[in-house]
């Protein structure tokens, strides 16, 4: 068994959200952290709203854990016309 305490995962930010951030940074981890964890760490308010992708997948929320080698995407909402 593991006593790793850190993860790495990658964070791509996309649109006006690369204003706080890079558009793609790999990043540590405690291991346990979630979604707002790397929010906090790009000071990225919690009342903006966020589409939140891991590995592709979509519906993800601010306290989906990470796991080690997550690819984290972060968009702003969409919108149509």
């Amino acid at each position: 068994m593991s006593d790793k305490k850190n993860i790495t995962a990658t964070v791509k930010f996309f649109a006006n959200l690369r204003d706080f951030a890079p558009a793609k940074k790999t990043i540590t981890l405690p291991i346990r952290s979630t979604v707002s964890t790397i929010l906090d760490m790009f000071t990225i308010s919690k009342e903006t709203k966020l589409i939140i992708l891991i590995n592709g997948s979509p519906h993800q929320t601010r306290e989906t854990l990470i796991k080690d080698g997550d690819t984290v995407a972060i968009f702003p909402p969409l919108a149509g016309g």
